[in-house]
């Protein structure tokens, strides 16, 4: 079981024991960083409980993942699977979603608790995601208080929290707390090779910066995206001169060169269509330089030699004309 969980081995073991034996505590608190898989875990489980394919008493493979309630419950789409969050909130109170600083009562009174109180719609069991649970106000903590003196059957109710010293204590008491550790380097090395195509040192040197977690990992991706992007409009948008274009090489060198050349040559190809004989010559003198950069040529010296390419090919196409 929770085998597309990543590490948390000993939460997996737990979480699998209870499902074997029937003996399912009806809340828990998954207590732990940002991007530790705490979400993740939950909807799993949910998942798991409301498979209609393999049953979680006969087999230990867990959740099909092909029949409808575990599509529906992949996609966050299914009737019984509720989450009580800043985005539920914002919806109920027609507000941006950057307006949410805490839970409140309404949320949970309204919206939670009424739903609490009506029958599965679809599956055997109803789940309730709260995140951030520690952001709940004093009031919403009372009012889900009472639902956990009193839960109902076949209800699980997860409070996702990354502290819980702000979650009063009588919640605490009537929750399983599960503390959900910080990845390894190398289980987040080896899903950002799986899952973003990097390259194995790339893959260790972010595993090596996001402090185990998955979700600052791939922050840390969209990042070096993002720069690669500005950089190709800076190129391919303003007129830069001679010292303008040596400053740019020079301050580049010093950085990840090659994640720079594979970032315009993705956005290059997004131009084929329009200026097909243009982006072929442009791909043509990224594929040169990053091969130079394979050999170990000096950086800065690529990104010269780069940099002027691009820029006597810009007086001739359309491709480089700023608009």
């Amino acid at each position: 079981m929770f085998e597309n969980i990543l590490g948390q081995q000993k939460i997996k073991n737990i979480l699998a024991s209870q499902i074997k034996s029937g003996k399912i505590p009806h809340a828990y608190i998954f207590m732990g960083q940002n991007g530790v898989g705490k979400r993740f875990t939950a909807v799993e489980f949910a998942k798991i409980l409301n498979c209609s394919v393999n049953d979680f008493l006969k087999t230990d493979a867990g959740a099909c993942g092909r029949c409808l309630n575990c599509e529906k419950i992949s996609k966050y789409l299914h009737p019984d699977l509720h989450f009580v969050d800043f985005a539920k909130q914002a919806e109920m109170r027609d507000e941006d979603l950057e307006k949410q600083k805490s839970l409140k009562i309404d949320t949970i009174r309204d919206y939670m608790q009424k739903e609490v109180a009506t029958k599965a719609h679809e599956a055997k069991w109803k789940f309730f995601i709260i995140e951030p649970a520690e952001k709940m106000t004093t009031e919403s903590a009372n009012s889900l208080l009472k639902t956990l003196e009193e839960p109902p059957d076949n209800t699980i109710i997860i409070l996702i929290a990354r502290h819980k010293e702000t979650i009063p204590q009588t919640i605490v008491s009537r929750a399983q707390t599960l503390f959900f550790q910080p990845l390894g380097q190398n289980e987040i090395s080896t899903f950002l090779m799986v899952r973003h195509s990097l390259t194995a040192s790339k893959a260790q040197e972010i595993a090596s910066l996001c402090e185990g977690s998955i979700e600052a990992a791939e922050k840390l991706i969209d990042e070096n995206e993002s720069e690669g992007l500005a950089l190709w409009l800076k190129l391919k948008n303003e007129n830069l001169n001679t010292s303008e274009l040596l400053e740019l090489s020079r301050s580049l060198a010093r950085g990840e060169v090659i994640e720079y050349i594979d970032a315009m040559m993705a956005e290059a190809k997004k131009d084929f269509r329009l200026y097909p004989s243009s982006a072929i010559k442009t791909l043509e003198y990224l594929s040169a330089s990053r091969a130079l950069l394979l050999k170990n040529v000096n950086a800065q010296t690529v990104l010269d030699n780069l940099f002027f390419d691009l820029a006597e090919l810009k007086k001739t196409s359309k491709m480089f004309i700023k608009i």
